[in-house]
């Protein structure tokens, strides 16, 4: 047995469900293993991603509602997936994150030099860098901390170690990982909340208690947001009243004001992280087994990054819902102007999934657009148009 192939052995013996990779030489090799044993055992085998960000939103969706995750990339795609990075320290997760980062100190497989763990240890995540022979229990040791601090760790292996003869996988088995809590405080990265969350992580990362430190109240949306947010909010009104009564297990949120429908007396979004996130968030969760899984995302976002997640529901044939708020700007920053062009340019690749609602204005065409979607057997998405911002 090579390494590769007893690093899937090792994520499955400890229940990981979720594993995400990009090609990269090391991680092209130990996600074909853990493809290989998919297929074996389940008859058909998951898909590479193509973008790190998307892999890395995904397997915070899965692990934040409590199903084990695992992103294998080289150091050059864990500097793209940083930003959602961040933002996973941040909110923080359920079951065990790990990111396993196949070095290459040479440039051989790379078209630069580059050491991740400098970058990695400024984020603020910890970081193993195990000798060989300790490569498979220094990740399932990765999978225990990371569950216990509820924070993601990295662990770094030499590329080429993949193709060689195996130490033996480790015996032990990780007991189930804790349950899932809705906690939008924690969970939903924003202004609002972005001082409690650092202070979570730090007393996290410093092995303090989390729960000691003291929590922000919950505003109610629309009455108590900010000026500068009330009047598109209130905008949305319509839409989430009817989104609030939708079968959803799990909604991921954007960097957009209809994400501070989390807040009571909504509740109708659980989670929030970079910008275009949502779709990754959710679809991770799908692909672990949570469903129905629906993402909020808004114009801006989803240009800039959130539709690529639609390429991985789409390859992986899951059921992504999305509902995408037009209103021609990018609200929550300041009203940067989102030109309808970009917006059609993405929706044309996926227009037999678009489902328009011209009048969110109007109650019951927001719940007949929410049904239809609800329906649908494959990816689905809301287009709520709200014309003059």
């Amino acid at each position: 047995m090579t390494v590769a192939e007893a690093l899937a052995r090792t994520l499955r013996r400890q229940q990981v469900q979720l594993v995400t990779a990009v090609p990269g030489h090391g991680a092209t090799q130990a996600f074909g293993a853990w493809q290989t044993q998919r297929q074996q055992r389940h008859g058909q085998a998951p898909p590479f991603s193509f973008h790190e960000e998307v892999a890395a939103g995904m397997a915070h969706g899965a692990a934040l509602r409590g199903r084990r995750a695992a992103v294998l990339l080289k150091a050059h795609g864990f500097l793209k997936a940083a930003n959602a990075v961040a933002d996973q320290l941040a909110a923080g997760t359920t079951a065990g994150l790990v990111y396993v980062v196949f070095d290459d100190p040479t440039g051989a497989h790379s078209d630069s030099v580059l050491d991740v763990e400098g970058p990695a240890r400024r984020l603020g995540l910890h970081v193993t860098r195990p000798d060989p022979e300790a490569a498979l229990s220094a990740l399932v040791e990765a999978l225990a901390h990371s569950e216990a601090q509820q924070l993601p760790r990295l662990v770094i292996l030499p590329a080429g170690l993949v193709d060689d003869p195996a130490p033996p996988v480790p015996e032990r088995s990780l007991n189930a990982p804790p349950a899932y809590q809705r906690d939008v405080a924690r969970h939903v990265c924003c202004p609002l909340f972005a001082d409690y969350q650092h202070a979570v992580f730090r007393a996290r990362n410093e092995g303090r208690a989390p729960d000691a430190v003291e929590r922000p109240a919950l505003p109610r949306v629309p009455d108590d947001l900010p000026d500068d947010h009330r009047p598109m909010a209130e905008r949305y009104v319509p839409l989430f009243d009817a989104f609030s009564g939708v079968d959803r297990a799990v909604t991921a949120g954007d960097t957009t004001v209809g994400t501070l429908f989390a807040l009571p007396p909504y509740e109708a979004v659980d989670v929030c992280t970079y910008m275009g996130g949502s779709l990754p968030m959710a679809l991770g969760a799908l692909a672990a087994g949570v469903a129905p899984a629906w993402a909020v995302t808004g114009d801006f976002g989803f240009v800039a990054a959130g539709h690529l997640a639609l390429l991985e529901a789409q390859q992986r044939a899951l059921p992504l819902k999305v509902v995408l708020l037009h209103n021609g700007q990018a609200a929550a920053t300041g009203g940067q102007p989102v030109p309808l062009p970009a917006v059609e340019t993405v929706l044309a690749g996926h227009e037999d999934a678009v489902i328009p609602l011209r009048d969110p204005s109007d109650a019951s065409a927001c719940r007949a657009a929410l049904r239809e979607t609800a329906a649908r057997k494959g990816p689905a998405i809301v287009h709520a148009d709200y014309p003059d911002g």
